[in-house]
């Protein structure tokens, strides 16, 4: 229950910070963490919905806040967003056809594509009524179907993709994934739940600390530089590659 909660802690507050869902740390964390103290480690599947219910809550708990953000953008999240819930909930049943060792690979191929990203400098577009509103769909389409395999909001792929692809500046990125996450996970967390890979007691200690400190993290993300969140997004994606790949 303690590292649940510690977990949920960490992974809240990082996914107010920076706008992501948490799962980049979550995923890797559950799966690793657990032995480490002599409890039972988890499996893929459970990891996977495990962190699609930290993400869920995390999420909604940061969305409350964005929403109210200046930033925030009606059309990004919902046109995204709705993309995302489709391929999520596509993506959450289509898990099951693979093995835990595909899985894993899938989770190290999106965290490398994020990774580039984060590191092509582009120079951010003053408005957002240059959005390409077919586009926006087709990716969050295709970035919820590898979310949803592996239990993620998908938010640490749609930073880099809102800002290389769709050249957005960092507040707003941050204001508007963590609601797209939300939406999101929306899809992956009800399918992971009816499948049976949400132990809930486990669950309730995760989703406590993320509820608590996602607003926190959104909250002080305004006093942070767009260098020092790029670096932290690298850093976790880079950590998260290392563990999964050992």
């Amino acid at each position: 229950m303690l590292i649940m909660l510690l977990i949920g802690v960490f992974g809240g507050f990082i996914s107010g910070l920076v706008g992501v869902g948490g799962a980049i740390i979550i995923y890797p964390a559950i799966l690793l963490l657990p032995p480490l103290f002599g409890v039972p480690s988890y499996s893929a599947y459970i990891a996977s919905g495990l962190t699609s219910s930290q993400v869920f809550f995390s999420t909604l708990s940061g969305s409350i806040k964005a929403r109210k953000k200046q930033e925030f953008s009606s059309l990004l999240v919902f046109r995204m967003g709705g993309g995302m819930i489709i391929g999520s909930m596509l993506g959450a049943l289509l898990a099951n056809l693979f093995d835990a060792k595909f899985v894993n690979t899938i989770y190290i191929i999106i965290a490398l594509f994020a990774l580039i990203l984060m590191f092509v400098n582009v120079k951010p577009s003053s408005g957002q009524t240059s959005l390409n509103k077919p586009l926006l769909i087709i990716v969050g389409f295709f970035v919820g179907i590898v979310s949803g395999i592996v239990g993620a909001g998908g938010a640490f792929i749609i930073v880099p993709i809102l800002l290389v692809i769709f050249k957005l500046p960092m507040n707003t990125v941050v204001a508007n994934s963590i609601v797209i996450a939300f939406i999101s996970s929306i899809g992956t967390f009800l399918i992971k739940l009816i499948q049976g890979y949400i132990p809930i007691e486990d669950a309730l200690f995760l989703i406590i600390g993320s509820v608590i400190f996602a607003p926190l993290g959104l909250k002080l993300s305004k006093n942070v530089s767009n260098f020092i969140q790029k670096m932290i997004i690298s850093i976790l994606i880079i950590f998260a590659i290392i563990q999964i790949a050992l």
